[in-house]
C-alpha cells in the first residue's frame, strides 16, 4: 500500500453532479443557456443535497481533501451545512448571477443578503469565497459591490474560457477579459481565475503583476470544446496554477488524478515532454493550493492507496515514479482518506457523510421536469 499526496480540487461546482450526463455535445455558451442554467434553477434544497453528497463521495473516495466550490445562486447553506458536516476543507461560496435569464438571476440586493447569510455560516474549516460567475453573468453595479469586500476573502471567477466572450462588448472594448477584470479591481493575489484559454495581449503580465492565480480545467476544457490553456507559458511567468475537474456535465469524472494526467500531457505539446517535472504536477495538485487557500495542516492528511500486484511489480522499475502515482486512476484503488485527523473515508464507507434525502433517480427526475417547466427545451 502506498501513502500519496492528497490533493485539492481547486475548481468544482458541487450543484451540477446531479446533471452528469445531460448535458452533451455543446459549447460554453449553449451548454450553460439550454442546460445547466435551467437546471441549477431547478434545484431544490433536497436535489442539491443529492447533487453535494454525491460530489463529495466522488472526491474524497479519489483522495482530495480539500475544494472551492463555486456553489449555486439559490440555496447556499445546504451546501455548506453538508460541507462541514463531512469534515472537508473547502471554500464555499454563492455563486453571484444578476444578469442573464430571469429564471435564475437575482437582484443584487438579494445576492447580497444571500452572500451574508452564507459567510455566517461558514468556519474556519470551510471558509467563505466570493463568485461572481463570470463577467457575461454580473452587472457593473454586482462588481463595485465586490469591490467593497474584505480583499482577504478568496474570490474566483471563469475568465478568457471560450471564444465567443470576445464577441461581448463590455470585454472586447476593454481588450480582454482579464483586462476588464483588471479595471474592475477583481485581480489580487487572493484571486482565482478559472481556465485562462484565451489570453489577449499583455494579459499574462497582468496576472504576474497582481499575483493573480489560474486553475486549469483540462477535461472541461476539451469536453466544451474550448481550447488548450498555455500551462507552461503561465508557469514560466512565475504565475501559480492549479487544478480543478469542474463540474460532472463538463467531465464525467471529478477524479484530480485525470486531471493531472491529461494536464501533463497537454503540457507536452504546448511545450515539451518533461518541461514541467512532475514532482511540481504533484505540487500543483495539492500542496500548493493548500498554502493558497489557507488550508492548515494539509501536510498531516493522509491518502492511502491500494496497488494491484501488477502495478507494484512495475514500481519497482520505473523511470518516473511520482508521474506514475500522480497519473493512476485513483477511483477504486483509495482505501482510506483521513483529512485533519478525522477518517473521511474507509474501505468504501464515508464516516462524516450524511445519507442521500432521496434516491438519484427520484432527485435527476426532479430537476428534469422542474428544469422543463422553467422552459427548458427536452
Amino acid at each position: 500500500m502506498e501513502r500519496v499526496t492528497p490533493t485539492v480540487q481547486s475548481h468544482v461546482h458541487l450543484c451540477q453532479t446531479l446533471f452528469r450526463g445531460m448535458a452533451e455535445s455543446r459549447t460554453l455558451i449553449p451548454w450553460l443557456e439550454e442546460r445547466i442554467w435551467p437546471l441549477e434553477a431547478a434545484h431544490t434544497p433536497e436535489t442539491l443535497a443529492v447533487s453535494v453528497i454525491l460530489s463529495l463521495r466522488e472526491i474524497i473516495s479519489t483522495g482530495s481533501t480539500g475544494l472551492l466550490d463555486m456553489g449555486s445562486v439559490e440555496h447556499s447553506t445546504t451546501t455548506i451545512d453538508i460541507l462541514k458536516e463531512s469534515g472537508i476543507r473547502a471554500i464555499a461560496c454563492n455563486a453571484l448571477m444578476d444578469r442573464g435569464p430571469d429564471f435564475i438571476k437575482k437582484p443584487l440586493p438579494w445576492l447580497i443578503k444571500e452572500s451574508e447569510k452564507v459567510e455566517k455560516n461558514c468556519t474556519k474549516q470551510v471558509q467563505y469565497g466570493l463568485a461572481p460567475r463570470f463577467v457575461l453573468s454580473c452587472t457593473p453595479q454586482l462588481w463595485q459591490w465586490l469591490e467593497t469586500k474584505d480583499r482577504n476573502t478568496i474570490r474566483t471567477t471563469h475568465a478568457a474560457e471560450a471564444p465567443g466572450e470576445m464577441a461581448d462588448e463590455w470585454i472586447a472594448e476593454k481588450g480582454g477579459n482579464i483586462h476588464l477584470l483588471h479595471s474592475l479591481n477583481f485581480l489580487s493575489e487572493r484571486t482565482l481565475l478559472a481556465h485562462c484559454i484565451h489570453l489577449q495581449p499583455n494579459e499574462i503580465d497582468l496576472l504576474k503583476k497582481t499575483k493573480t492565480a489560474v486553475v486549469h480545467c483540462p477535461w472541461t476544457n476539451l469536453h466544451l470544446g474550448s481550447g488548450i490553456a498555455d500551462i507552461p507559458k503561465l508557469l514560466q511567468n512565475n504565475i501559480k496554477v492549479m487544478l480543478g475537474s469542474d463540474g460532472a456535465p463538463c467531465n464525467n469524472r471529478l477524479d484530480l488524478s485525470g486531471e493531472t494526467r491529461l494536464a501533463a500531457n497537454l503540457a507536452s505539446i504546448k511545450a515539451n515532454p518533461g518541461m514541467i517535472p512532475s514532482w511540481k504536477w504533484t505540487l500543483i495538485s495539492g500542496p500548493e493550493p493548500a498554502v493558497f487557500f489557507n488550508f492548515e495542516n494539509f501536510e498531516n492528511d493522509k491518502i492511502h492507496l491500494n496497488l494491484t500486484q501488477t502495478e507494484e511489480d512495475e514500481l519497482a522499475r520505473i523511470e518516473d515514479k511520482q508521474r506514475y502515482l500522480n497519473e493512476i486512476p485513483r477511483a477504486g484503488r483509495v482505501q482510506k482518506v483521513e483529512c485533519n485527523g478525522k477518517v473521511l473515508y474507509d474501505h468504501g464507507e464515508f464516516p462524516t457523510l450524511p445519507k442521500l434525502p432521496m434516491s438519484i433517480k427520484k432527485a435527476r427526475d426532479t430537476v428534469w421536469n422542474r428544469a422543463l417547466s422553467l422552459g427548458m427545451q427536452p
